[in-house]
């Protein structure tokens, strides 16, 4: 292989920024023609281990070409081992040397490649590539070992988080009993403040509070372990969205919020995962109730819409690519008197997003409700898009009328 032939994978060098350190003038000037003609880029050449490593801190290469023999106290396999360990850029080696004891102490510095003098343009390509390959290999490595390694703790703190909560729960029903039978729990004797069913009602609360965030944690894990259990079943969306929206309705009143449900009677059925849809529409008007002002509308929607999926005619010998169409639920739900701004929609869904306060986004949260709903409603081959209309916040869901539509 000549340079002419190589030159025919520019595109593959073309974005590879190499840090030369070389003290032997006429070789470093040899070695930057070559790199170059190779297209790589070369971002400086360094005659001193000191500055080689100030150089790879400030430049941030993809690779250092390091000679062994370097001017100074330091040679290059002790500035290959700072540059390694500061900031995990790979190192090839250059030298005229090859004893032994020279190969050992630059193998224990995680080296990418030794090259030996004088240089050839095939061996310094090989070289080249072959430790970027490495490199790149042993860091998409370390990433599947890092997401392991978050997946299991995840699984394992929710599951350890969820036992003790659940007992506190347990526990606090136990004592709202107890203290029930004693007639403790309303006594007239406290003020409001003072009272133990208030106290009660706030340890109730925060230890939903701990449970859903432990539960959505399972969840989220699960789904991105491909583990989420699926379970199918067929019912009326008109039949039950009614029960589903009553406590909803409720809590808008109570905000002085106003509550609108348009749901034809005559929809089809829909088969899909009762359990998932629940979850997807509840965070959506639990979102809805939250965010709106009082006297402001919130407005849950459904229709029919179909949807064309392109498919192959496997019985037609052409192969002809025909349009069919698969029936869709379209969902939307809306509420007015806050939108979301056009920058931040993209970033909602977002782990642990929470948009930036101001007279409307005041309310905490863990930033992980709508990174779930989207997950559960990919998980259900579906999408949801948010829009702004006039001043009103929209989010539509669509969903498959039956998930066996789009896996035929």
């Amino acid at each position: 292989m000549n340079v002419t032939s190589i030159l025919s994978n520019t595109q593959i060098t073309e974005k590879v920024r190499i840090l030369v350190v070389e003290d032997e003038y006429i070789l470093s000037m040899n070695l930057q023609e070559t790199l170059e003609l190779l297209g790589y880029t070369v971002l400086d050449i360094i005659d001193t281990a000191e500055t080689a490593i100030e150089k790879a801190g400030e430049l941030l290469p993809n690779l250092v070409l390091m000679d062994i023999q370097l001017r100074g106290e330091m040679d290059g396999i002790q500035a290959a081992e700072l540059i390694w360990n500061r900031f995990q850029v790979p190192v090839v080696y250059i030298t005229g040397h090859s004893d032994k004891s020279t190969v050992d102490r630059a193998n224990m510095t995680f080296a990418f490649g030794y090259i030996l003098k004088p240089v050839k343009e095939q061996q310094l390509y090989v070289a080249i590539q072959t430790a970027l390959n490495r490199y790149q290999r042993e860091q998409l490595s370390q990433s599947q070992r890092l997401n392991q390694l978050k997946n299991n703790f995840l699984a394992t703190a929710s599951h350890e988080m969820r036992m003790p909560l659940s007992n506190i729960k347990m526990t606090i029903s136990v004592l709202e009993n107890i203290l029930e039978r004693e007639g403790i729990l309303n006594s007239e004797l406290l003020s409001p403040f003072e009272s133990v069913a208030g106290y009660i009602t706030i340890l109730h609360q925060q230890c939903e509070k701990g449970l859903d965030l432990v539960n959505t944690l399972l969840s989220l894990q699960m789904i991105d372990t491909d583990t989420y259990p699926l379970e199918l079943t067929s019912f009326q969306l008109q039949d039950w969205l009614p029960h589903l929206t009553l406590y909803f309705r409720e809590l808008a009143r109570s905000q002085k919020q106003i509550f609108q449900v348009n749901i034809p009677p005559n929809l089809p059925p829909m088969v899909s995962d009762l359990g998932v849809v629940s979850k997807i529409i509840s965070e959506l008007l639990n979102n809805a109730c939250k965010y709106s002002p009082p006297d402001e509308e919130i407005r849950l929607t459904v229709q029919t819409i179909y949807m064309t999926k392109n498919a192959i005619d496997k019985d037609e010998l052409s192969g002809m690519t025909i349009n069919s169409q698969v029936p869709f639920f379209e969902i939307t739900i809306s509420n007015s008197g806050v939108i979301i701004p056009k920058k931040e929609q993209s970033r909602i869904f977002e782990p642990f997003y929470r948009i930036p306060y101001n007279d409307f986004w005041k309310i905490g949260g863990t930033g992980l409700g709508l990174t779930l709903v989207k997950k559960l409603i990919e998980f259900l081959q579906g999408t949801i898009e948010v829009t702004n209309i006039e001043d009103c916040t929209r989010f539509t869901v669509l969903l498959p009328l039956s998930l066996s539509d789009l896996s035929s």
